[in-house]
Order: structure tokens, then sequence, then C-alpha cells
């Protein structure tokens, strides 16, 4: 599974990084790059958040291709395709992912909509792409027609298109790993169980179930609807146990506790089970392969490590010495979220060294650094945290934040040891010119 690339990175980069936050500065990188191909989209979403983005705007070839090799040359490590707009709809598309091919840079995600996931498109992907997330969002036609306001034939061609990548890729490779993402609300919730089914049908590796954000008070769901929706995702956990569902999550309310208290349920039944019953369940069913089992069986054991060792540290935002975001007008942002408030460059005004080594970096990183030292006593100075938003600090829940680099426990603590040496004592906030200023 791939996080924002991470897994690409050489021992000398993380050290590069670590380095470069001890002193504030970048030393290497940016190690990793969010492409936006086109602004344009090809269907209209009712609840899309990225809608104000749009425009006619796409990345030229020419300068793609002088892009790609200013990547190599900074050592950019893996690139991944999304955007406010549909990212396959680039009017050269094929030479767009055969330009990424010949780079050799890996795409690490491609975010779609899987309208336009056409056969000769799926194969230049299962050459070049590690996972591709698709949006289907609902498990029929006519409600698909209704949340996308499109045809009702796209949703076929969806699952024809996941249907026909799935079966194009190489034996035994399991790449691009697909991702089949369900946007649940109060007009499609009871499909739930449908939503898994035909993931499944579809080939896809991963089900995501989340929901939707910014909605009306009438479009809102009930305290009674909410209740029989985590009913459904019950009788889920307790078939799919995390083999296929990779999460349960809502931006229209928080479900964490919720989904804790089912886990928890859940967890409880399996251990009333004696051995016995334990083995002969995993052994006799047919839902999934003996591999699957074992992968699965594996994986919870070590997740189970992971959260003892890494659930007590800290984790940072250090997304200002580790990637960047591209968007087709050429403006560059830290991230997906700040990408519209946080603008760092241009990259048909500037080289990508430029604004990765210039001033609106530095001021990304300058705050990050200081977010980092003060920790939960950091508050937004209007002044001088121009590059960064609340959300940036300790507890303003962003759903970036770490999660590419927090399974890497080496890492961790090594940044752990750099937040201790550097963490400001309560009451001493110290002024932003205090910061550490390095030459790159």
């Amino acid at each position: 599974m791939s996080y924002l690339g991470w897994n690409h990175l050489t021992r000398e980069d993380k050290e590069d990084i670590l380095q470069g936050i001890e002193d504030g500065v970048a030393y290497g990188g940016p190690y990793h790059v969010e492409l936006h191909p086109a602004d344009r989209c090809n269907i209209d979403c009712f609840f899309c958040s990225t809608a104000a983005l749009r425009g006619t705007d796409e990345i030229p070839m020419s300068r793609f291709e002088e892009l790609l090799l200013e990547l190599r040359e900074a050592g950019t490590r893996s690139i991944r395709l999304s955007g406010g707009g549909e990212p396959l709809f680039h009017r050269k598309i094929f030479d767009f992912l055969r330009a990424i091919d010949r780079s050799g840079i890996p795409i690490e995600n491609l975010t779609t909509n899987a309208v336009l996931l056409r056969p000769q498109v799926a194969e230049l992907l299962v050459n070049t792409c590690e996972q591709i997330t698709i949006s289907l969002n609902t498990a029929d036609s006519a409600t698909y027609a209704t949340m996308m306001q499109t045809n009702t034939r796209n949703f076929q061609r969806v699952v024809d298109n996941v249907k026909g990548l799935a079966q194009a890729r190489k034996p035994y490779a399991k790449k691009p790993h697909i991702k089949l993402q369900f946007l649940v609300w109060k007009e499609n919730y009871k499909q739930i169980p449908e939503m898994y089914e035909l993931a499944r049908e579809m080939g896809a590796d991963s089900i995501l179930f989340n929901g939707l954000a910014y909605l009306r008070p009438d479009q809102q769901m009930t305290p009674a609807e909410t209740d029989e929706m985590m009913e459904l995702y019950q009788e889920l956990l307790r078939v799919d146990e995390y083999r296929r569902i990779e999460c349960i999550n809502s931006f229209e309310q928080d479900l964490s506790q919720r989904v804790q208290q089912i886990e928890a349920r859940v967890g409880e039944a399996r251990a009333a089970m004696a051995p016995v019953q334990r083995i002969s369940k995993l052994l006799t069913r047919r839902d999934f392969t003996l591999a699957e089992k074992l992968g699965h069986y594996r994986k919870q054991r070590q997740k189970g490590k992971l959260f003892s060792t890494n659930g007590s540290l800290d984790s940072p935002c250090v997304i200002g010495w580790y990637s960047m975001v591209i968007r087709p007008t050429g403006e560059v942002g830290p991230c997906c979220i700040l990408q519209q408030t946080s603008k760092l460059g241009n990259i048909y005004k500037q080289s990508l060294r430029e604004i990765w080594h210039g001033e609106g970096f530095r001021q990304l990183r300058s705050s990050l650094h200081r977010i980092l030292r003060e920790k939960e006593t950091w508050e937004l100075d209007a002044a001088t945290d121009q590059k960064v938003d609340k959300i940036c600090g300790p507890t303003g829940g962003c759903p970036i934040a770490s999660f590419y680099y927090w399974p890497d426990s080496q890492f961790l603590n090594s940044l752990n040891g750099i937040i201790r040496k550097q963490t400001v004592p309560a009451g001493r906030r110290p002024s932003p010119s205090a910061l550490p200023v390095v030459a790159p």
C-alpha cells in the first residue's frame, strides 16, 4: 500500500528530511509531487468540494515534459495524479501518461471517476501506476445519475472500466491496487450492503466508505437514520473484519466512537468463540482465498504492533519538507487542503527548484517549524503564518497530517527526538525571527 509515495524514499532521503526539519530548511526534494493535469471535469457532482477550482486550464505537454526532467533532477521519487477536475480529462492524456512512463517516476496514486478509464488508458496505467482510487459513490445507475448529475449510462461505463482494469493487471502483480470509494449519505445509506457486494464483484482490493460535507440541514441524516446506517456497517464488519473495507468515515458527522464500539462488539464476539471454532470458521469460509486470509492476519498483527509502538508519539505535519501540489494554472501549494490559500509559486514563471527553495516555502517551513516546537500551545499568527491555517496545528484535525509517514517507526522515533530537543516550554513562545535560516 502506498502512502503518498513514502515507500519509495531511500534511507538518505529520510535523513535529509529529518535534518531539514531540525534546521527549518530543505536539503532535498520535493520527494513527492501531486499533479493536477486538468481543471475540467466530465461530470458535475452536486457535492463537489473542488468545483470552485474548475476552469479550462490543463498543463501543456511542452511544460510538462520539462517539469518531468526537473522532477528527476530534484530526486522526486513518486507523483500523484488528482485535481479539482478529472485527471483523465486532459486532452492529451495518452501523451501525458506515456511521458510519465518514459520518465521512470512511478505514479503512486491516480484519483478518478473512471468514466474515461478505457482499456487503452488502463493498459498504460498497469505499467506505471501503483494505486487507483475510484469514486463510484453509490450502487445503482439511478442514484449515480442524481449524485453525479450525469447520464445513467456512465454508471455502467465505470463498472465495466473497473472490471476491465482488474482483468488487465499482470498475473500475481495486483498492480495497480484498486480502491473503490462510496460516499454514503441520507439518500443512499440503505445501499451499503449492495455497495460492498458490487465492489467485490468489480474486483476492488479496498473499499472506502466516506460521506459528504457542507450539506444543508434538510440533507443531513436524522439520528434514527444514523442508527440504521451503523447497524448496516456492523453487519458488514462482522463478515469483512477489515479485509476489504479500509475505512468507515463521514464528513457530515463524527462516526469514530461509534465505529470503535462496533469494532469492540465484533472483537468480543470473536473472542467468545472457542479456538477450534475460530480456526474452523477461518478455514471453511469461501468468500476469501487462503492467501487473503493469511495476508489479513499478518496485516492485523502488524497494525496492532504499530499502534503499540507509535500510538504515543507526536506526528506533526512535515509536508513542507516532503511534497507539493501543482495545479493546471501553474500555481503551487503545499497540499490539496491549502492549495488555494497557500500559493507558493508558479511553474510557468519559475523552475521547480526556485519554488522549492523560494520565499513561499521558506515561510511555510518557518511556520511548520514553530508548530513543531510549540505543539499544543501554538496559535495561528495572522502576521507571520500566512502559508498555513489553523488546521495545520496539533489540534487542527487535518486528515493528511502524518498518515503517510506514521507507519515508519524508525523515522517517527527520530522525528520525536528532534521534537524533544526543540519543544518550547509553556509560556516561552519565541518570535518567528528566532528560527534558523540556512541557505539551501
